[in-house]
């Protein structure tokens, strides 16, 4: 009788031992109801994210303030329902090529890239992983795939293309005399040059001359600029790159030295004493690719998820630029822009 006792109670450790080592698979990727923002459903602890940036940009944190914010929003909390490793090459090619070695020896639920030298270079070298984009503008460009629709089975997201015709609209109504505009490049950033085409294109069609600087390093982009004062430019229509974005005081700087309005396609730049800005909503664009990852952790399957633009663009006037520029606010600017925003006090 001892002996069957034994047996039994034996029989029972063994169990509850075997329960508890699987307990930890079983919860890894369950999904659990609740508020989940525009995903309807989401999932719980625990989940290994990495997230890579290329350099410090406002635009990059921007993007994963909103990813943070949209993870927060499905009930995702850091270090108990996930652990995000975050990476910056801080403007390095190389550097960004060891981070992806680094990510290819590892195994992550999802990887967010956040900009486009990472995408082109994670897309390459992790076909293996799941990866979310943001801050990025064309991601077919960037060889993420043959269109919006058929891309690489592994990879979805959101771009933050700029609205270049939005943009000089809004200069046009600004500034009414305008006939020359001046961008500073990158010839090495392939988005760069994409957007300095687009905005070409988009002068062309609006009637105005494009001249572009090109830079590549901090210390060339204020040369750059100056070399546009020089071409006596009738304002600064000033690309979004990670270059330029990381040294936009430089180019502010001369703009306002010479009295030459700044207008961005970035919307903390307002703050630096751009005269006007109509900038996608970057805290927005990393919200809309958290919730996209979502989905993806929920077991969507990030190639059969078209790439999507941003949904939401914004439009600000500096108004101390604007006295300062003796620029003076047309009075049918709200009725064109009605969802702009004129701002007072910018610091």
């Amino acid at each position: 009788m001892k002996s069957l006792l034994h047996g039994i109670v034996a029989i029972i450790f063994v169990a509850v031992i075997l329960l508890l080592s699987d307990l930890g698979n079983r919860t890894h990727k369950r999904e659990i109801t609740g508020h989940s923002g525009n995903s309807g459903r989401q999932v719980a602890n625990h989940f290994k994210l990495a997230m890579v940036h290329y350099i410090d940009s406002p635009n990059s944190e921007e993007c994963e303030k909103g990813i943070r914010n949209a993870l927060s929003d499905n009930n995702l909390t850091e270090n108990v329902s996930y652990s995000m490793k975050v990476f910056n090459a801080q403007g390095d090619i190389s550097t960004l090529n060891n981070i992806a070695g680094s990510l290819s020896n590892e195994k992550y639920d999802l990887i967010f890239s956040l900009s486009t030298p990472t995408l082109q270079i994670m897309s390459k070298k992790l076909q293996g992983q799941k990866i979310v984009f943001t801050n990025v503008g064309d991601p077919v460009a960037a060889g993420a795939g043959e269109s919006y629709q058929n891309h690489m089975p592994n990879i979805c997201g959101i771009s933050t293309i700029s609205d270049f015709d939005g943009l000089l609209n809004f200069a046009k109504l600004l500034q009414p005399g305008i006939r020359k505009i001046g961008t500073v490049f990158t010839p090495s950033e392939v988005n760069s040059v994409i957007y300095k085409d687009k905005l070409d294109e988009a002068a062309g069609k609006n009637g105005l001359t494009l001249i572009a600087a090109p830079a590549s390093s901090a210390v060339e982009v204020m040369e750059a600029a100056k070399s546009l004062v020089m071409k006596r430019i009738d304002a600064f229509c000033q690309i979004s790159d990670n270059l330029t974005g990381s040294a936009s005081t430089s180019i502010i700087k001369v703009s306002l030295d010479n009295k030459i309005p700044y207008y961005a396609f970035v919307s903390s730049q307002i703050k630096k004493g751009a005269l006007a800005a109509c900038a996608r909503d970057y805290t927005e664009a990393g919200y809309e690719a958290g919730e996209m990852a979502v989905k993806v952790l929920n077991g969507a399957d990030p190639g059969q998820i078209p790439f999507q633009v941003v949904a939401k663009t914004l439009y600000f006037v500096n108004l101390e630029s604007a006295n300062f520029l003796n620029i003076p606010l047309p009075a049918n600017l709200k009725l064109n822009f009605p969802e702009v925003e004129i701002l007072e006090k910018v610091n």
